[in-house]
């Protein structure tokens, strides 16, 4: 799959990178050290978007990816079962094309609506 193929949706203001669709199997280990499940939803050199996650803004965690080491980020949002993540040490774009394309899972069933992926 090329860069061409995924989705890049447009870089809002106050955002410093392109945010990739993606969906990656991911864990968070909090600072209690439990492990969190949790699909990253997209995907920047910045941060993600990840869903499964119910933690405090401004809580550091750690992202557990395959292929990556683990990266310190803290949560910058939350919203029902949404929270949005900033990495302590931005990725190399490079990084962030090898994890999307080592580690994307199928889309899950009306992710882009009633009109989408089935």
């Amino acid at each position: 799959m090329t860069r061409a193929q995924l989705a890049i949706l447009p870089i809002r203001e106050g955002r410093k990178a392109d945010r990739r669709i993606v969906n990656l199997a991911a864990r968070l280990r909090d600072p209690g050290a439990t492990l969190i499940e949790v699909d990253v939803l997209n995907l920047s050199t910045d941060g993600f978007m990840a869903r499964g996650a119910q933690l405090e803004i401004g809580t550091y965690v750690w992202l557990r990816v395959t292929g990556l080491e683990p990266q310190s980020c803290r949560v910058i949002w939350n919203e029902e079962d949404k929270a949005g993540f900033e990495f302590t040490t931005p990725l190399h774009g490079a990084t962030v094309e090898l994890l999307i394309l080592n580690n994307r899972k199928p889309l899950p069933k009306n992710h882009f609506g009633p009109m989408g992926v089935r």
